[in-house]
C-alpha cells in the first residue's frame, strides 16, 4: 500500500477532527506521519493542527466515498501495526476496490498467508481505518456477510455494501 507511511518519531501528537456522514458521526486522528484510524465515534475533536493534511485528506476521501466520487487517498501511520497487518490491510484495496467483495480465505491466499482466514479475520476486526481500508468487503466464503465492528454493526456492512452497488438477500447474504 504506497500510502502507508511509518512513524519515525516517538511523538504522539495527533489532531482530531469529526466527519459527518450519512452512518453517523466518524473521527480522523492523524498525526505528522499519517492517518492514525478513521472510525465512526464519538471522541471529542482536539485543537490541534497536527496531521492537519492528513486529517483533510481523510475527510475530503470519505466525503468523496459517499457521493461515489474518486479523492486522493490520504496517507496512513503504520508504526502501530505488525508485519502480518501491513500485508493483509495493504493488499485489500487492492483486491477489493468499489463494488467488489473477497471472502477471508481468498484474502489471505491473496496476501501470501494461505490457510490463515482466521487471522484475516481478526485484522479485519481491528482495522483503524474503516471505509479507506475497506473491510466492508471482506465476506463469507458462502455469501454471508459476517461481522462488522463499526458503526451498528453488520447493518452497517450491508449498507455500505448496497451503497457500492452490491445486491443482497434477505439474512445479510450477498445475491447471487
Amino acid at each position: 500500500m504506497a500510502n502507508l507511511r511509518k512513524r519515525r518519531g516517538s511523538s504522539m501528537d495527533v489532531g482530531i477532527r469529526a466527519i459527518a456522514t450519512p452512518l453517523g458521526r466518524m473521527v480522523v486522528v492523524a498525526s505528522e506521519e499519517g492517518v492514525c484510524k478513521l472510525e465512526w465515534s464519538e471522541e471529542p475533536e482536539n485543537k490541534s493542527v497536527v496531521g492537519r493534511r492528513h486529517v483533510e485528506t481523510a475527510r475530503e476521501w470519505v466525503r468523496a466515498f459517499f457521493q461515489k466520487r474518486d479523492a486522493p487517498v490520504p496517507e496512513f501511520d503504520i508504526g502501530n501495526l505488525t508485519m502480518f497487518q501491513r500485508k493483509i490491510l495493504g493488499v485489500l484495496p487492492k483486491v477489493a476496490p468499489f463494488g467488489e467483495v473477497i471472502s477471508y480465505g481468498d484474502l489471505a491466499l491473496a496476501a501470501g498467508h494461505e490457510h490463515s482466514s482466521r487471522a484475516v479475520g481478526s485484522v479485519m476486526a481491528s482495522n483503524p481505518w474503516a471505509l479507506l481500508v475497506p473491510c466492508h468487503r471482506v465476506v463469507l466464503r458462502d455469501g454471508a456477510l459476517g461481522n462488522y465492528s463499526g458503526c451498528n454493526g453488520p447493518e452497517t456492512k450491508a449498507w455500505l455494501l448496497k451503497h457500492e452497488g452490491r445486491e443482497l438477500e434477505p439474512g445479510l447474504r450477498l445475491a447471487r
